[in-house]
């Protein structure tokens, strides 16, 4: 992966910059050759370099979970930038005034009539209107019923949708409709029977809001695990994919298509130490709970030829353990060092303030991760 002669300090967060191109211009071709338009979510790498590569592979724009991310994005000119998360906090009213000035195609979503005063009473004296999506709850139907944030019933959609399009502060510029709780469904056949209910519902919404004169110009959703399923339903007009920049161990598992292999190649890491043996099967390792996420119910893997088929555990706040394979003939050495995949690369970027970007085998660039955290 990387010239064993190249100084690499441990643990540190490591991006194969191949096959991250790789991967964005191999989600840019699917999107042209099925003419849907991608913008998507920064909230996997939360980084405005990242964010440009996208953009200028055809990208529309990205999304982002948090008003930080948003400032960071539209500090750096990214244009198309859509805030994924309700805001209704009163003392973020003047951070959300300034978004709305600096850009015109910065939007966000609500999802209650409330919201419609809060967003007004800040945009009144705004130059730019606000532009707003309404946040459709279609995580209610299906085995799951999970509802997190959106409009759960349709006659609340339209009234929402009504009350932006009327007023005068704001400009309605369609739905956003994500099923979450889909994405790491494995098996094709299995997430489309699941995806196919959120999509009779996601229908449903879209033909009354058209009959009532209130045609999305936007419908926005779908990840990486559901976007093949989301584009075939040909209900969205645009895609919200994140983690296909990089994949993970979890994304790994996943058939996304039905009859080509996962495309979306590995391509982010964690470096790591051996700063510890045990005994001849047992090395400890300098990445522990504050170097990769923990949300999984899958752990890191270990990889090169030493360490193929060996396992890592959670040793505590410093430390993991690599535990060799039976079989395995070869040893890692005190010093060495190792790389590991995380199981979830989002919550994983964001234990770091940068990465090393890996080409040709050497660290070609740092990137700051500037969009990590909350300000």
């Amino acid at each position: 992966m990387i010239n064993k002669n190249i100084k690499l300090h441990t643990p540190s967060l490591i991006i194969d910059k191949s096959c991250l191109l790789k991967n964005i211009k191999t989600m840019s071709k699917y999107a042209s050759r099925n003419n849907i338009s991608i913008r998507p979510h920064a909230k996997s790498h939360k980084m405005s370099n990242i964010a440009k590569i996208q953009l200028e592979n055809g990208a529309v724009g990205v999304c982002v979970a948090t008003l930080y991310e948003a400032e960071i994005m539209i500090k750096n000119k990214i244009k198309g930038v859509l805030l994924t998360t309700p805001i209704t906090n009163h003392h973020d009213k003047e951070r959300l005034n300034k978004l709305i000035k600096l850009s015109k195609t910065f939007m966000m979503v609500i999802d209650n009539s409330i919201s419609i005063k809060y967003l007004n009473s800040l945009a009144r004296n705004n130059i730019n209107k606000v532009n707003v999506l309404v946040d459709c709850d279609i995580m209610k139907v299906g085995s799951n019923k999970i509802s997190r944030t959106g409009v759960q019933s349709i006659k609340e959609i339209i009234n929402i949708a009504n009350q932006i399009q009327n007023n005068k502060n704001m400009n309605y510029k369609g739905i956003t409709a994500y099923a979450g709780d889909i994405q790491h469904i494995n098996n094709y056949n299995q997430r489309k029977i699941e995806t196919t209910i959120r999509h009779t519902h996601l229908k449903k919404i879209i033909n009354s809001l058209k009959q009532n004169n209130l045609f999305p110009k936007i419908i926005s959703g779908g990840g990486t695990g559901s976007h093949d399923l989301d584009t075939k339903s040909n209900l969205y007009t645009e895609l919200q994919p994140g983690s296909y920049i990089y994949s993970d161990v979890e994304y790994d598992k996943v058939s996304i298509y039905k009859s080509i292999p996962n495309p979306y190649s590995p391509g982010l890491f964690i470096a790591t130490s051996i700063i510890s043996i045990i005994d001849k099967n047992n090395f400890i390792i300098d990445a522990g709970l504050k170097a990769l996420s923990t949300d999984s119910k899958l752990l890191p893997v270990p990889l090169g030829k030493k360490l193929l088929g060996s396992k890592y555990s959670f040793m505590g706040d410093e430390h993991g353990k690599i535990t060799l394979h039976k079989n395995s003939k070869t040893k890692p050495m005190l010093g060495e060092t190792v790389f590991i995949q995380p199981t979830h690369c989002d919550p994983t970027v964001n234990l770091y303030n940068n990465c090393k970007i890996i080409s040709n085998k050497k660290i070609h660039d740092i990137w700051n991760i500037d969009a990590r955290g909350y300000l």
